[in-house]
């Protein structure tokens, strides 16, 4: 990990951000944002098997960073705030091997998220949600041979 502290904090919450933007990309009703928060948790419980050898998603699950938000955090971010420091993580990720599966981890997170709240049983993904997910793979900067 050749980050900066103030660059790997950063990095540190956007799984967050991913999953606030995901879930912001389709306003559904309250049985697909429960379903969603499941799939996320899911994700995230899969991942600390699944990116082991990552230290960049190890540190973001184990919670290595402060937890406590600032007077800014707490409140919610609109959507295109939240794409904005989505962005920023793009930039700042590098595009080595621990970097491109940090960016996988991440667009994982949302197409799992996304595909959770389609109808039960099936798992569809809305026109919505199918732009965003386009949207979120340019903004974290994927490299062409990162498909």
């Amino acid at each position: 990990m050749n980050y900066s502290e103030s660059d790997r904090q950063r990095l540190l919450s956007a799984a967050a951000e991913v999953v606030l933007a995901t879930m912001a990309a389709d306003r559904t009703g309250p049985v697909a944002y429960f379903r969603e928060m499941m799939a996320a948790g899911r994700y995230l419980y899969d991942a600390e098997r699944q990116y082991a050898h990552n230290p960049l998603v190890q540190a973001l699950l184990s919670g290595a960073h402060d937890p406590a938000p600032t007077e800014g955090e707490k409140k919610s971010l609109p959507r295109e705030q939240l794409l904005e420091r989505i962005s920023e993580v793009g930039n700042i990720v590098q595009n080595d091997e621990e970097g491109v599966e940090f960016k996988r981890f991440l667009y994982g997170l949302a197409e799992h998220i996304a595909k959770a709240s389609g109808p039960a049983f099936r798992s569809n993904i809305s026109m919505d949600e199918q732009e965003f997910l386009t949207e979120l793979r340019a903004r974290l900067n994927f490299p062409e041979s990162a498909a």
